[in-house]
């Protein structure tokens, strides 16, 4: 069902072109078509980035006289993935197309095609509706067989987590969003003994719909992964509600949340922080059920430090040693306070069954043992790191 320039070139409104170089290119899928009205911008950029399989019509109206900048905009055009050049009314202001333009075309396998020579009663417009026309009827034959709004979905999350420009593009034809919708990401990381991802996949999906969320999910290596549009409405809770609606199956789910998303780039950088540091977080935050962006931060900070020796660390590292062979339960008491109990006495005392004075003995028996000052800013902050450190070593 994919468009290709050949197929193009059977329009009625083709029938007068002529393809002047870079024929083995023909089969090159068409998406979609666009125009170029100056170089200077893309010649100007050293990141241009095509969208992928469009047809590029123009007529150099801009740099008529340089080659130069000619031979760089089919250099561009073909790396980014476009499927080839329509070129206007040659004859009026370009007065040749450059031999060594045909060359290079030749070479990439690029196809440029002229309109008729010497004549402007053909515009962009007509080509650009009769292409638009050969694609939406094209979409419409495909929708009769298209996959389910699942797969659809799925592809999706994939195609922006590979960063495949060329399939978002396409995909842009079947759902209502672009990347730069998605705000916010939800990441649920699978452990490679565990079984029921299909099971745990129709579970999240079946969360969404129900709360009239609309989601795009799939799964994406070893995690399941759910990007949601600006457009969306998200319930009060909803990570809390989406841990304890799965836990039935996937018993004490992994689940990261990062918002604020605003770019391509922002949800892949999300997307490899959350991989990154899946596997050790649960370490650190023995206490948390799901975890923010600062937590996943700080993770990726203690692993930096693991990979780099610790020495920037070492002096931290050699105090909870300190307390850990003094007293095992100064140490439990110390790494519960720093790290699962944001350092509030109440809720450790709570959770280790203390008294909260035997908490805040403990604490202060500790700064008898290593100094007062450990508990304050700056110190505490390195403490904190040490013990995170430890937990993970002592985990791998």
């Amino acid at each position: 069902m994919n468009i290709t320039v050949n197929d193009c070139l059977q329009l009625p409104i083709m029938s007068a072109a002529t393809v002047v170089a870079g024929s083995g290119g023909l089969n090159k899928n068409v998406l979609g078509i666009s125009v170029l009205e100056t170089s200077k911008t893309i010649l100007n950029s050293d990141s241009y980035k095509g969208f992928g399989g469009e047809l590029v019509v123009t007529g150099f109206i801009s740099c008529y006289d340089d080659i130069e900048s000619m031979l760089r905009c089919v250099e561009l055009f073909a790396k980014g993935g476009d499927s080839g050049l329509i070129i206007f009314y040659v004859g009026i202001y370009l007065k040749e197309i450059p031999k060594e333009v045909c060359e290079l075309a030749d070479k990439l396998d690029f196809p440029i095609i002229m309109m008729p020579k010497n004549t402007d009663a053909i515009p962009y417009s007509y080509v650009i509706y009769e292409v638009m026309q050969l694609i939406f009827q094209k979409k419409l034959e495909a929708n009769a067989w298209r996959k389910n709004s699942h797969e659809i979905d799925a592809e999706f999350v994939q195609s922006i987590l590979d960063e495949d420009r060329m399939s978002l593009h396409r995909l842009s034809f079947y759902i209502d969003d672009y990347p730069e919708d998605i705000r916010y990401m939800r990441y649920v990381y699978i452990e490679e003994s565990f079984l029921k991802k299909g099971e745990l996949l129709d579970k999240i999906r079946r969360f969404y719909k129900d709360n009239n969320i609309k989601a795009y999910i799939g799964i994406y290596k070893n995690s399941i992964v759910i990007l949601i549009s600006k457009k969306s409405s998200l319930i009060s809770d909803e990570i809390d509600k989406l841990y304890e609606y799965i836990d039935d199956i996937y018993e004490r789910p992994i689940i990261s949340h990062l918002d604020k998303l605003n770019s391509l780039e922002d949800i892949i950088s999300a997307y490899k922080l959350c991989a990154f540091t899946m596997k050790e977080i649960k370490f650190i935050f023995k206490t948390k059920k799901y975890f923010n962006r600062h937590e996943l931060l700080f993770t990726e900070q203690c692993i930096n430090l693991i990979k780099d020796g610790e020495s920037d660390i070492q002096y931290y590292l050699s105090i909870v040693n300190k307390v850990e062979k003094s007293d095992k339960n100064l140490y439990e008491t110390l790494e519960s306070y720093l790290i699962d109990y944001n350092t509030n006495i109440i809720e450790t005392s709570e959770n280790m069954f203390l008294h909260k004075n035997t908490v805040q003995y403990r604490l202060n028996k500790i700064k008898e043992a290593i100094g007062s000052d450990i508990f304050e800013f700056p110190a505490i902050n390195q403490l904190t790191i040490a013990i995170a450190i430890k937990r993970i070593r002592n985990n791998r």
